[in-house]
């Protein structure tokens, strides 16, 4: 079985191996509309490694961040280890939350990845290189004395937003770092209820400051819930809060998600500015790739604690741009899509 799995299931087997022991209790929480091959997968090198793996399977929750029913849960906080495989977002649903608060480590790579994703693309990159990345950004990009940015694209967007005393600047990876061992983000020194790894994964988080952003900003690749867009949508942003949606069948879609599903907070937007840093993602249509893209940049409405921001919502939403120029203390950083900073 493990030279079976060494092979195409080589880089989905790489989070596992650094946080399973024999023994372990290991529930994986999945719905019916996800590929099935992937949980399916996930077994299969669980039980490789010793675990004691259980599927839970329901179906699929009617927008990102519900929880699982009671039953499940419960069954999270009983578990050694939660695998996150549902196809809606589930990390920061209340469940998921506990469960990282109780001390309880979670793989998550939920958001309707197929079998597929985890054979190319982002989840192949070297995750070393991308710890590297993630600090050449924070402190040539930005730097931690970044005070403003303004971000624009061809296809509309012109965004403002402060970033003062938002800027966390990870250190190089040191030797022997292990970048798929899950751990909690508030060791980088903000607040974050956090205690996962994210696979496949490569972004530098930024929280503006709330109540600052002013200008439009135009989503043109991928969203959360909305997958890859059909037409790009225009929100129109005044004091950090979005005040109208435009453009076609999917500003339509976000209008109506929004509400049905969000609360006040849902409007709170840019709640996340964040960057793209995995030279190995590809646009494929599913956001949890799709925002990893090198070079673009990604912007959250709703949540934003486990950035490093105050911000609580039923919701979180990433919306991503393709081919961004961001300047930081008007110098540009990026233009449409390429870094000017040297990143070697």
């Amino acid at each position: 079985m493990h030279e079976q799995l060494s092979g195409s299931l080589s880089y989905l087997r790489r989070p596992f191996t650094s946080n399973v022991r024999a023994g372990d209790q290991v529930l994986v929480v999945t719905d019916t509309r996800h590929d099935p091959r992937v949980w399916q997968a996930v077994l299969s090198i669980l039980a490789d490694l010793g675990a004691e793996p259980t599927v839970a399977i329901f179906e699929p929750r009617p927008a990102d961040y519900y929880d699982p029913p009671r039953t499940v849960r419960e069954a999270m906080l009983r578990a050694d280890l939660v695998v996150l495989l549902a196809s809606t977002g589930m990390l920061h649903s209340p469940a998921s939350m506990a469960c990282m608060e109780a001390g309880i480590p979670t793989i998550c790579m939920d958001g309707g990845m197929t079998l597929e994703m985890f054979q190319a693309g982002a989840a192949t990159a070297d995750y070393v290189e991308i710890a590297r990345l993630r600090h050449v950004v924070g402190e040539r990009v930005f730097g931690a004395g970044a005070k403003r940015a303004r971000v624009t694209s061809r296809l509309g967007t012109d965004l403002t937003y402060s970033v003062e005393g938002r800027i966390y600047v990870p250190p190089p990876p040191p030797p022997g770092y292990d970048p798929f061992k899950v751990w909690r983000r508030s060791s980088e020194g903000r607040p974050s209820p956090l205690y996962t790894c994210l696979f496949p994964s490569g972004e530098f988080n930024v929280p503006p400051v709330e109540g600052t952003a002013q200008g439009r900003l135009v989503i043109d690749l991928t969203m959360h819930h909305l997958n890859r867009l059909s037409s790009p949508i225009e929100l129109t942003i005044r004091e950090g809060r979005i005040v109208d949606i435009s453009g076609g069948a999917d500003a339509w879609e976000l209008r109506r998600y929004l509400e049905e599903f969000g609360d006040d907070n849902a409007y709170c937007c840019p709640t996340e500015a964040s960057v793209g840093v995995n030279p190995a993602a590809r646009v494929t249509g599913v956001q949890r790739e799709d925002k990893n893209i090198l070079g673009s940049m990604h912007f959250g409405l709703g949540t934003n604690i486990d950035v490093g921001g105050s911000i609580r919502s039923s919701i979180h939403m990433d919306g991503v741009v393709l081919e961004p120029t961001l300047e930081v203390d008007g110098e540009v950083r990026i233009r449409d899509g390429r870094f000017v900073v040297p990143l070697d």
